[in-house]
């Protein structure tokens, strides 16, 4: 597995594009606010994508797009989110509802979901939202994570999703 931290070739943004179905080919990966991994078998294939965007002084949105999920290590975790948490106070997920997979990987990585966001995606596709703060970020040394409350103390929708 090759992993890089450069900005994103056209072939990884081709993958991004193909596997979020949202247009990323207009979007200039070499400005300062954008962190880009990529990483390809030994043959070259892209097999997984992870860009995040400094949106704010404190928040950061992390999109990935991963087929093999060997490529997600617990080493290039935590160079990411060491990286992410020197600048940010939250990283954020936006996933579509129904795109379980994506949802399993945010969990696994640690995001917590926080709530359900109408239109959320490209203004035309509902998202489910995910957060992460610094406590909740397991790749990071000396951090264990705590139990999060449930985002409806009152009962209401869920989505399917507690934390």
């Amino acid at each position: 597995m090759i992993t890089s931290f450069a900005p994103l070739p056209l072939d990884a943004i081709e993958f991004l594009t193909r596997e979020t179905g949202i247009d990323y080919g207009m979007i200039d990966f070499t400005t300062p606010h954008w962190l880009c991994v990529h990483a390809r078998h030994d043959d070259g294939e892209v097999v997984g994508v992870l860009v995040c965007e400094f949106k704010t002084w404190f928040d950061v949105y992390c999109t990935y797009a991963i087929t093999d999920p060997r490529c997600m290590t617990r080493r290039l975790l935590k160079a990411v989110f060491r990286t992410l948490f020197s600048r940010a106070v939250r990283i954020t997920s936006e996933v579509e509802p129904d795109n379980e997979h994506a949802i399993l990987i945010a969990r696994r990585m640690g995001f917590v979901y926080e709530g359900y966001k109408r239109m959320g995606i490209e203004g035309k596709r509902d998202a489910l939202l995910f957060g992460m703060l610094r406590h909740d970020c397991r790749f990071l040394p000396g951090v264990k994570p705590r139990p999060v409350p449930s985002p409806f103390p009152f009962g209401g929708a869920t989505h399917g999703l507690v934390s």
